[in-house]
């Protein structure tokens, strides 16, 4: 059945099962990464004075607000190291760093939510995270989704993430982010919570790992994805490279 249809049957049993496995995975690869996390903090103080981590509010399971720790990678314009303005992040914010769009670039800036997966906050693939503003609790669809804990990297970004991005450069206001490109992730993220297996995952990563490194996207995610959710085809031919 589509994920676009029927009562929402609830999160997979892997995905049930895995939370456990992934606070564990993650409280180790968080000790094997610290240098790196340490050694990238010290540039980013160092090229633009101001907190070299920053905690920002996202939507985490069952509604509750959290903070997302990450390497900062925009100018420290608060006390806590955070820009102000829109949520929204386009592929030219001028918010950016130097540095920060070289870690954005090979999703480095997302290494300390290992610590927040081990806190059981998130988890190592699902959902990603919203900011408050975007999440409407009410909805059948946003229930479905935080019926688990958001995740650092998923399906979603691989599928419509430069289409995305193109938008929220297009529309600074964020409406058409909020209309059109909110819903579309809802029904990517919802057929991934109720049908996540084994090796769906180990072919999410796959595909991940490729989508980082230079050649060529696999196509497999993407078909799979079309045909249990037809409303992502809107997004089809645009693989990501800038992370939100």
């Amino acid at each position: 059945m589509s994920a676009e249809r029927g009562s929402p049957p609830g999160p997979s049993s892997w995905l049930r099962r895995r939370l456990v496995l992934d606070r564990v995975l993650a409280a180790v690869l968080a000790l094997l990464a610290a240098p790196v996390m340490a050694a990238l903090g010290y540039l980013v103080h160092r090229h633009d004075d101001g907190p070299a981590l920053v905690r920002v509010p996202r939507i985490g399971r069952d509604g509750r607000e959290f903070g997302m720790w990450k390497i900062r990678s925009m100018r420290a314009e608060t006390s806590d190291g955070r820009a102000t303005g829109l949520a929204l992040t386009g592929s030219a914010d001028d918010r950016i760093t130097p540095i920060g769009r070289r870690m954005r670039s090979l999703h480095l800036d997302e290494l300390p939510q290992l610590l927040n997966v081990a806190r059981g906050e998130m988890c190592l693939l699902g959902p990603r995270p919203e900011a408050p503003g975007f999440v409407e609790g009410d909805d059948p669809a946003w229930r479905r989704v935080l019926a688990v804990p958001p995740g650092i990297a998923g399906p979603t970004q691989l599928i419509v993430g430069e289409w995305e991005v193109s938008l929220i450069d297009a529309d600074t206001t964020g409406s058409a982010y909020q209309d059109v490109v909110v819903p579309v992730k809802l029904a990517v993220d919802g057929w991934y919570v109720e049908t996540a297996t084994p090796w769906t995952d180990l072919r999410v990563v796959g595909a991940l790992v490729r989508h980082i490194l230079p050649g060529p996207d696999s196509s497999w995610l993407r078909r799979t994805v079309e045909a249990a959710v037809p409303s992502s085809v809107i997004a089809r031919g645009r693989p990501s490279r800038v992370p939100r």
